[in-house]
């Protein structure tokens, strides 16, 4: 099998018959060997009886997995993963924004260097202006936030069977699937695809969802947040010690201060900053247990 192109499906009624028919128009013109691993995730439409017809219809092309309620998208694409049998693996979405003819640029594009992932860039976005605006920066925002994370990573990519499957056994409080990649390999690359509008219905992702994603990914993935309260929480207790001892000196050199003021000063001062910064110690050894528990992996195997 070259390769396997796994779907993550959870509003794609009115679809995914178009999209199967792009991908098996593509991928019999570049004879490929090529299975289709649809993943349903429980949207609220009819998807499922959609993708029933359709896996009876071909057989032979289309695998059909039903997960048991809604794990949400990166989870579907790490089940898909587990049946796959191509060499390399493609991930899309269903709505066809992702044009199934991209798919030749992603394999040329890993053919160039042997990359183990290559992202399909968009050079346009046909989303709304503000969802356009918000995207970039959180995108920005999370890849200066964890370490390797490519900055032109997308839902639609290629990956090799062998790091893909690396996947499956990853566990953590939330599941990012680039944010696995990252940590797993840098030979990573991208190229520039084509961003269609919608072929039918609404995105899933409101901006509600795309907020909570965000601060998912920053919390479980980047030692940032903790970090900022870490740094700064030092910061504040310093200056606060430097400022104590200057309201004391002056209250011995001069004694020209309120009566109580100087004891106040330093009480709400040095007990403030003292808090802070044993919330941030806390926090560094909340940071490293949830190293801990994240089964991020100690080293990968190449070959």
């Amino acid at each position: 099998m070259d390769i396997s192109i796994v779907i993550p499906v959870y509003n794609g009624e009115k679809t995914l018959e178009a999209l199967h028919s792009e991908i098996v128009s593509y991928c019999n013109e570049a004879q490929l060997k090529y299975e289709i691993v649809f993943v349903n995730d429980c949207g609220p439409d009819n998807s499922i009886t959609v993708l029933k017809k359709l896996q009876k219809s071909f057989p032979e092309q289309i695998k059909l997995i039903e997960l048991t309620r809604n794990y949400g998208q990166h989870n579907a694409i790490i089940a898909g993963f587990s049946v796959c049998e191509g060499d390399l693996i493609v991930t899309m979405d269903e709505d066809l924004q992702h044009q199934p003819k991209d798919i030749q640029k992603l394999l040329e594009k890993q053919q160039e260097g042997d990359y183990d992932v290559v992202y399909g860039v968009n050079a346009t976005l046909e989303h709304s202006k503000f969802r356009n605006i918000t995207s970039r920066i959180m995108k920005k925002v999370l890849s200066y936030a964890i370490e390797n994370l490519h900055k032109d990573y997308s839902a639609f990519r290629l990956i090799k069977k062998d790091i893909a499957l690396q996947l499956i056994e990853m566990r953590n409080s939330y599941t990012f699937l680039d944010g696995y990649l990252s940590w797993i390999t840098n030979n990573v690359s991208s190229t520039t695809v084509e961003h269609k509008e919608r072929f039918a219905g609404e995105s899933s992702y409101t901006m509600k969802k795309l907020i909570e994603h965000s601060i998912n990914i920053l919390f479980t993935f980047s030692n940032i947040p903790i970090r900022i309260l870490s740094y700064s929480s030092i910061i504040i207790f310093l200056v606060t010690l430097v400022y104590s001892i200057y309201i004391v000196v002056r209250k011995l050199l001069y004694d020209d201060l309120i009566a109580g003021f100087p004891t106040l000063i330093i009480a709400i001062g040095l007990g403030m900053s003292a808090l802070l910064l044993g919330l941030g110690i806390v926090g560094e050894y909340l940071y490293r247990i949830n190293l801990k528990t994240t089964k991020r992996p100690n080293y990968t195997i190449k070959k």
